[in-house]
């Protein structure tokens, strides 16, 4: 698979912890970056899909007028 060289400046703290579990699991970081940007842009594209379909949903909720509400209900 073709790559491209991504340049970011995380937290100390946090590269510190990328680093002692590249460590833990005898993995490259790129491969455990890769696994955790591949992770979060998955659960984004499901929540903006989500979100899509709710929208759209609500709009083809039909409204009905309060005044007919009220002569529907006077008429019980």
């Amino acid at each position: 698979m073709e790559t491209k060289m991504l340049d970011a400046h995380i937290p100390i703290p946090l590269a510190e912890r990328l680093d002692a579990m590249a460590i833990d699991l005898a993995q490259p970081r790129d491969e455990i970056v890769t696994e955790a940007i591949t992770t979060w842009l998955d659960r984004e594209e499901r929540r903006r899909i989500t979100a899509l379909r709710t929208i759209a949903a609500a709009n083809t909720i039909v409204l009905v007028e309060h005044h007919r509400v009220i002569d529907w209900a006077d008429s019980l």
